[in-house]
């Protein structure tokens, strides 16, 4: 509890670093030097160029979904495993690792849950504020990622202007969806706030769910302050075991940052930020009787300062956090970590390159380190080579150290992860056309899973560490935007192997991993206002699970089509969308069926 008054005390002092515009050109892929300081807004920029996915505000409305969870599975390469609708629970992984190593960050403020992965994606934040999605795939030392890091960027516009967005959305199994939204930017002041409630009584028995949310952003030239709370219950039918259904989970998550960046004429420049997040988890295994209860604070500040002129950047800094729970079924832990880090990039005509390293204190672990080296090479113009080597490390969740239950035992003795991987990429844009290439490995020590023996009468999953799983892949898109008819057609593909040997026992994690995910989307134009959005994806999924009548059985492929068809003027966007159109009936985790067909209408007024 000193420590987290320490950092408190901290926050209080230090202003915080504020999100940098980047630019919001359409192109589906950009260097990461480009948009470095809002991806990292905390944290060092990464000298050397790499591939990283954007999504756009524009592209964002015209997908046939309402949150963040369900707009991350059009994203390549990223694979989306949910437990029900809406983002009732959704873990992101990247590139064959598990969620728990990708890291989440929303406006560059690092929102990963030190209990379990199960509740990073609790943002209480809609689609109707974001400006983009931003997903770097691959391991980073420079932000501490593991497999890859998602960021939400909420901050837009630079022009004077005032925004409301009301919105309505219903549909199938009752749902029922109202949003607020509104943006204002007046000179060197801007405003981006919105409130939103989410429920329906669920496709399936004890699948019912609300969701609010409530998001306020701020912020005054350098000065960038954030403030979000949202309330989650739902019916969790069959979320951890199949072999109880009447399962129930609500969280509630609050929220807080303010930033800071100023550049002076000399070439130096300061960021620094503070944050703390608050979660509760109410879990019940029988609904209405509840069993667990956990309470998780976490806090931090970064510091850090650099100078820069046209040839040359050194950055150098430090980063504090704090992560304390109190569990009825963990008991109360406390634990601290110090990072500090240096970067050297250089440029040099069209090559960029660089050097940086940091070193990680963590009072439960001890002390360990990550590099990267990174170059950016342009021949010609439109065309970019780079090339990447970078080792993170991974500390443990509470859950996996101290989790117990009818259907789950961890290992206080579970050590940190470490990762090192390679990468060689490609990107070429020219005129309409646009493409990308990249293939990787991962070397993973000591890789965190969850397994129990392939039998449906053993129901305790075993935290442990698999002392070697390593991935390899390849990731490829092409793509053309912008005719008047034709807004945008792409084709992308991801292939990922992972290589472990769980000995033949069941892999929680692990093992369970997309091995194939092909996406084809096509936006067009109709007539007058018209126009249409589809979105027809292939996905192989490697591993087991137990079915409801429990048996094992393997993950199947499964062709998944979702549409949206829409009318529009200034003020006004009706759309109906369609999610599943096929009727495939299939499996994200063991047991837990996903919605076989889900259609709604929106009406959205724009003032």
């Amino acid at each position: 509890m000193r420590r987290i008054g320490f950092i408190g005390l901290i926050c209080c002092c230090l202003p915080v670093l504020a999100t940098e515009q980047a630019d919001t050109t359409d192109l589906r892929h950009r260097e990461l030097d480009e948009v470095s300081v809002t991806v990292r807004s905390e944290h060092p920029e990464l000298s050397g160029y790499r591939l990283m996915t954007t999504l756009s505000a524009e592209e964002v409305q015209l997908f046939p979904v309402n949150t963040v969870a369900d707009l991350l599975q059009y994203i390549p390469g990223v694979d989306v495993r949910q437990r029900g609708a809406s983002g009732v629970q959704m873990d992101p992984s990247i590139r064959g690792g598990s969620a728990k190593q990708v890291k989440v960050l929303l406006n560059g403020i690092d929102m990963t849950d030190p209990q379990t992965e199960h509740y990073t994606m609790d943002l209480p934040v809609d689609a109707l504020l974001i400006e983009r999605i931003e997903v770097l795939q691959g391991t980073n030392y420079a932000i501490d990622a593991f497999s890859g890091a998602i960021n939400i960027v909420t901050k837009g516009g630079t022009d004077d202007s005032l925004r409301v967005i009301a919105q309505m959305t219903a549909g199938e199994y009752e749902l029922v969806n109202p949003a607020l939204a509104v943006k204002v930017h007046r000179a060197d002041w801007y405003l981006n706030s919105a409130a939103s409630y989410n429920r329906s009584q669920g496709y399936a028995h004890n699948t019912d769910y609300q969701i609010a949310n409530a998001f306020l952003q701020t912020g005054y030239r350098g000065l960038d302050i954030q403030l979000g709370a949202q309330m989650k219950d739902a019916g969790a039918n069959c979320f951890y075991t199949t072999k109880y259904p009447e399962q129930f989970d609500a969280t509630r998550t609050a929220f807080g940052s303010v930033a800071y960046q100023h550049r002076w004429q000399s070439g130096w420049a300061i960021h620094a930020n503070a944050y703390y997040r608050a979660h509760f988890d109410r879990y019940e295994l029988f609904r209405g009787t509840p069993l667990n209860r956990h309470w998780t604070h976490t806090s931090g500040a970064h510091l850090e300062a650099g100078w820069s002129n046209e040839w040359a950047k050194t950055t150098a800094g430090i980063d504090l956090r704090d992560e304390y729970i109190r569990s009825s079924n963990m008991g109360t832990h406390n634990r601290f970590q110090l990072r500090y880090f240096a970067e050297q990039r250089f440029y040099w005509r069209g090559l960029s390159a660089a050097l940086g390293a940091a070193g990680v204190w963590n009072s439960q672990f001890g002390h360990d380190w990550s590099l990267g080296a990174n170059i950016g090479y342009e021949p010609i113009r439109g065309l970019q080579l780079f090339a990447n080597i970078n080792r993170a490390i991974r500390v443990p969740t509470f859950t996996d150290l101290y989790y117990h239950s009818a259907t789950q035992q961890a290992d206080p003795l579970t050590r940190p992860e470490k990762a090192l991987q390679v990468e060689l990429s490609a990107r070429f844009t020219r005129g309409h056309w646009y493409a990308s290439l990249a293939g990787y490995y991962r070397w993973g020590k000591d890789i965190i899973d969850w397994i129990k023996p392939a039998d449906p009468d053993v129901i305790v999953w075993q935290s442990t560490n698999n002392s070697r799983v390593n991935a390899g892949g390849l990731e490829a898109t092409v793509g053309l935007q912008g005719y008047p008819w034709i807004r945008r057609v792409e084709l992308s593909y991801a292939f990922c192997d992972v290589q472990a040997d769980a000995g033949g026992l069941m892999s929680l994690y692990v093992l369970d991993y997309l091995r194939h995910k092909a996406t084809l989307r096509i936006e067009h134009r109709i007539y007058r206002g018209f126009g249409a959005s589809w979105t027809l994806s292939f996905r192989q999924r490697e591993g087991e699970y137990t079915s409801l009548e429990g048996t094992v059985q393997r993950y199947q492929p499964v062709w998944l089509f979702d549409g949206s068809v829409y009318w529009h003027n200034e003020l006004i966007k009706i759309s109906i969308d369609a999610h599943n159109m096929a009727n495939q009936r299939y499996y994200d985790f063991s047991g837990v069926l996903q919605p076989q067909h889900w259609l709604s209408a929106t009406l959205r007024f724009t003032l």
